[in-house]
């Protein structure tokens, strides 16, 4: 699946950049970049032994002479420990002849045993693996849909605007967009700074996508950067 699913974010790139060529004779650029971080969490399993997970991240864009991006797809792959439940849940249980380490049932959410780490169980695990996108529904929070409004969003700015929209219009606590009704102080008092033209647009942007384009789950403002950065001229 991991494969298949680098092949998807290829064959995007290369799509976008056969469907914007056409969009006039300025110079385009296409670029695929990544990025990863590592999470205690999240929680622990009823054993009280921590879940560790990591987000990598994969970003297809193409960008104009400007630097403003006229299309990005992203995805994100997600593992965590086996003691993390949930069916559709990519995990790695451990290098092969590892110590194992928890599994939980994804029913009952209780630890049923320890992981038996061999080079089979490691083969199936990654051939098993599914992105966000892939996943679907059974990842919740609407994520596909929320990525999907922000690669719109994106769409006409540089990453130094994204960058500068998030430091300004993003929380300090949680990296999500601001919201009028927030209950944290800090928000509250970031938000206030606001001007009434920008707190108007953040309402837009709340209706579409309420999580963080940089946390814990995921440095996707990252990903696009380093898609930047790598960028090759298309050829036409």
């Amino acid at each position: 699946m991991v494969k298949k699913s680098l092949k998807k974010i290829m064959m995007g790139a290369l799509f976008l950049s056969l469907a914007t060529g056409v969009m006039g004779a300025e110079k385009l650029y296409q670029g695929l970049g990544k990025s990863s971080n590592f999470r205690v969490g999240p929680g622990k399993d009823n054993k009280g032994t921590p879940v560790y997970s990591l987000n990598y991240v994969t970003a297809a864009g193409v960008f104009d002479e400007k630097g403003k991006i006229v299309n990005i797809y992203v995805d994100i792959l997600e593992l965590s420990t086996p003691n993390y439940p949930g069916a559709t849940a990519p995990h790695f249980s451990g290098w092969p002849g590892a110590e194992g380490y928890n599994v939980v049932d994804h029913d009952s959410r209780e630890v049923i045993g320890v992981s038996m780490n061999t080079v089979e169980t490691a083969t199936k695990e990654v051939e098993n693996w599914v992105t966000k996108r892939e996943r679907g529904k059974s990842y919740g929070m609407n994520w596909t849909e929320q990525m999907d409004f922000f690669q719109e969003f994106f769409k006409g700015k540089t990453v130094e605007e994204i960058e500068a929209w998030f430091a300004k219009n993003a929380s300090d606590v949680n990296g999500r967009p601001l919201k009028a009704d927030s209950k944290n102080e800090k928000d509250q008092e970031k938000y206030a700074k606001l001007t009434e033209t920008e707190k108007e647009a953040l309402v837009d942007v709340v209706a579409g996508a309420t999580m963080s384009i940089r946390d814990n789950h995921g440095d996707i403002l990252g990903a696009i950067k380093d898609a930047y950065k790598n960028r090759v001229e298309i050829k036409k």
